[in-house]
């Protein structure tokens, strides 16, 4: 006989809240650095897109930490 998994374990208000903003801030991030790629200015994009990336991590490290 199997047995039944453990119950899943409800995720925090914060980690939701901070899942939000992260995703909010590399979409908007991500979406400035095209525009202004795609526009060539390049001293705004590279800025942008650095930023983008550091969302990515912030993502990876709440996902880290909620585990």
């Amino acid at each position: 006989m199997e047995e039944s998994p453990p119950p899943a374990q409800p995720v925090s208000i914060l980690v939701v809240v901070a899942r939000i903003v992260v995703v909010t801030g590399m979409s908007i991030s991500g979406a400035i650095a095209i525009f202004f790629f795609v526009a060539g200015v390049w001293q705004v994009g590279l800025p942008a897109l650095g930023l983008s990336v550091l969302f990515v991590a912030l993502m990876f490290f709440i996902e880290r930490a909620a585990a």
